[in-house]
């Protein structure tokens, strides 16, 4: 390739190069703060950049580094008619990696013939392949053309267009990378969602799809980058993984995937998690051997919320800095502004960056302690210059705690200072040997309905700790309708935390949701993350800080034998008289047994 590419958009590229180039000159800070500036064309800031992808140019001279966002909303202010604005997946330029400025949109309009009317652009992945750029992306709604069923707006596709320059502008191909795949009759397709590519030693390349609907799949690319070959296979369990990012370090090949609702404004739980595998094709197992496909799903916790200004974290990409240090960009939601508008469903996702570290052949982001609301050294951008950041953090070490009570349900009857809110039927449940056991109910504590029973307790005041052992007995293949069971800390039915083992559709994981009430019109009233993975015993644990004016409530499980996995925070307002609750609910025909139950006293 040329020193510059010529092309159409190289009039653009120069123009927003002399414009970086005017600036005051001034010497930059070593620091920077989350979250990152995107600087549009009139000078105002961008205000969000959902599913951020990089990619260096290969032509410039100091480097030269281009992010890629997904068709979404940028500002309060763009609107057309009377709707909001998306643009068709903006385009950013920085040289220094967190100043970065608009270049263009990657489409002027929805590619014709390959997009229905209506379609997103989702998740761009940019590569440099075959001498020439390719920009990978979804197609929510693909072209009748290209679908097996006429008029529908739920077949997506995986596209790709080319083009000289990462400024553009790009030429769509004609055929889709992958079609849209069948999940039934009709209208029922898998998602087919979030392209990422990937290239091994033997210089074969691999591309990652998928999401909920369906699964994370990967399967050969073929050597032009127009097309998959081969037979796919899954990598990440349905109804748990999206976003695919995938990097060699070491011998290890790393699957970073997010997991749950992305878009929830300040209920918004999204989280990042990591497997690794010796081959790009998986299987991907985390930290504790827990296969990242598996019913009784792994994945090891990598970047979750912390109580700070930021939730739901995730979607996001890697890469090495000119020292040699890791990072990763991705987005996040500011709780206390959640929303371009909540009555539309439009999340802001502004981008954010933080700093990877690898200790004992594992991703540790920002020391542990997840996304960053404080100054942190910038990456090192010439060749030669050394990483600015300080040698990595050690992760911080659990609280010690100090036991108050434990209660073991060895009678036929809870201690007194437990008491039924909707008692179950009698002979729904008992007590004694081998612990309390409860029939699941086809009940819920879930915005309107709230006819769960609920065997409470009042919890002392202070920063406490609780742990549960509980064992669901529910077959691996159920269920039709979200089976639960755990403990919830609540002040009343529509205010409250909840950590519980979720048996569905044939997926095993641990649920930490929040509910409050009453909210804003046109927000939601429940959000969900979720943590490690369950076994046939598994520990619940939620910690709770009551040292400000809201409290920090962080939850961790445990599979029998193994070790403590989680670490997500909610915050929430329940208050000095919050209830301890155990609940068996979602479902009926199944039973939870709580072996344990105990309250201990954090220390500071």
């Amino acid at each position: 390739m040329r020193a510059r590419a010529l092309s159409a958009g190289a009039g653009l590229l120069l123009a927003v190069t002399a414009a970086v180039d005017a600036q005051p000159a001034a010497t930059p800070s070593a620091t920077y703060t989350n979250p990152l500036p995107l600087r549009l064309a009139d000078g105002s800031l961008a205000e969000s950049c959902a599913d951020p992808s990089l990619l260096r140019d290969r032509s410039s001279s100091p480097t030269v580094w281009y992010m890629y966002c997904t068709m979404d909303p940028v500002s309060r202010k763009e609107r057309e008619g009377r709707g909001w604005k998306f643009r068709m997946m903006p385009v950013y330029r920085s040289v220094d990696l967190v100043n970065w400025y608009f270049v263009r949109d990657s489409f002027d309009r929805r590619p014709a013939g390959l997009a229905g009317p209506k379609s997103g652009l989702w998740a761009p992945e940019p590569v440099y392949q075959n001498g020439s750029y390719y920009l990978y992306f979804t197609v929510t709604d693909v072209a009748d053309r290209h679908s097996p069923e006429a008029g529908c707006e739920s077949d997506s596709g995986i596209a790709v267009a080319t083009s000289a320059s990462p400024a553009g502008p790009w030429k769509p191909a004609e055929r889709l990378v992958v079609p849209p795949r069948r999940a039934g009759a009709g209208c029922n397709f898998h998602w087919t969602f979030d392209p990422d590519v990937v290239e091994d030693d033997q210089g074969d390349r691999f591309l990652y799809y998928g999401s909920y609907g369906g699964g994370i799949f990967v399967q050969r690319l073929s050597k032009d980058g127009l097309r998959v070959e081969g037979d796919p296979v899954r990598v990440g369990a349905a109804k748990r993984y999206e976003g695919a990012e995938v990097v060699k370090v070491g011998k290890y090949w790393y699957l970073f995937a997010s997991s749950t609702d992305c878009c929830r404004g300040p209920l918004t739980g999204y989280a990042l998690f990591v497997g690794r595998a010796a081959s790009p094709q998986g299987p991907f197992l985390d930290r504790e051997g827990k296969d990242m496909a598996a019913a009784r799903v792994g994945g090891t916790p990598v970047l979750v919320q912390n109580g700070n200004r930021w939730v739901g974290a995730g979607h996001n990409t890697v890469f090495q800095d000119a020292a040699g240090q890791w990072w990763t960009f991705y987005h996040a939601v500011d709780r206390n502004q959640g929303y371009f508008s909540a009555e539309d469903k439009l999340t802001r996702r502004p981008l954010l960056l933080d700093r990877i570290d690898w200790i004992d052949g594992w991703p540790v982001i920002n020391g542990g302690e997840g996304p960053s609301d404080t100054p942190q050294w910038r990456p090192a951008v010439l060749a030669g210059q050394p990483t600015t950041a300080p040698p990595a953090p050690t992760p911080a070490a659990p609280a010690a705690a100090r036991p108050l009570w434990t209660e073991r349900f060895e009678r036929k009857q809870p201690d007194p200072r437990w008491s039924w809110i909707r008692p179950l039927a009698a002979g729904s449940w008992s007590s004694g040997h081998p612990g309390l056991r409860m029939a699941t109910q086809q009940t819920d504590l879930h915005v309107d309905t709230n006819s769960a029973a609920v065997l409470a307790t009042p919890l002392p005041e202070g920063d406490l700790r609780i742990v549960a052992r509980i064992r669901l007995d529910a077959p691996l293949d159920c269920c039709a309708k979200p089976v639960q069971a755990g403990v919830v800390v609540m002040r009343d039915d529509d205010n409250y935390v909840k950590l519980v083992e979720l048996a569905h559709d044939g997926l095993r994981q641990v649920e930490f949701g929040k509910e409050l009430a009453p909210v804003e019109r046109g927000y939601p009233r429940y959000g969900n993350t979720v943590v490690g993975t369950p076994g046939e015993w598994t520990w619940l644990r939620i910690d709770i800080r009551r040292d400000g004016p809201e409290e920090r409530y962080t939850a961790w499980s445990m599979q029998e034998g193994g070790g403590w996995v989680g670490g997500t925070t909610w915050t929430h307002r329940l208050g000095a008289k919050a209830r301890l609750g155990l609940v068996a609910m979602g479902g009926a025909g199944h039973a939870v047994t709580f072996d344990e139950v105990r309250i201990e006293r954090l220390q500071r």
